[in-house]
């Protein structure tokens, strides 16, 4: 999974930095790049999360 977040996160940079400008390579970086990844650890941490509240429970 990671590796592929990482081969998506090259491809965004790279296209980021022919933008034209670093305003718009920024743009372009935080919107199809930095909102994405985030959106994507949240979710994990999300799963991890109830993972490790349920195997608390069945501990107890």
């Amino acid at each position: 999974m990671y590796i592929i977040l990482i081969g998506y996160l090259y491809v965004v940079l790279m296209f980021s930095a022919v933008a034209g400008s670093i305003a718009k390579g920024l743009t372009i970086f935080f919107i199809f790049g930095f909102l994405p990844t985030m959106l994507i650890i949240w979710l994990k941490r999300g799963k991890q999360i109830v993972k490790e509240r349920k195997q608390e429970e069945e501990n107890e």
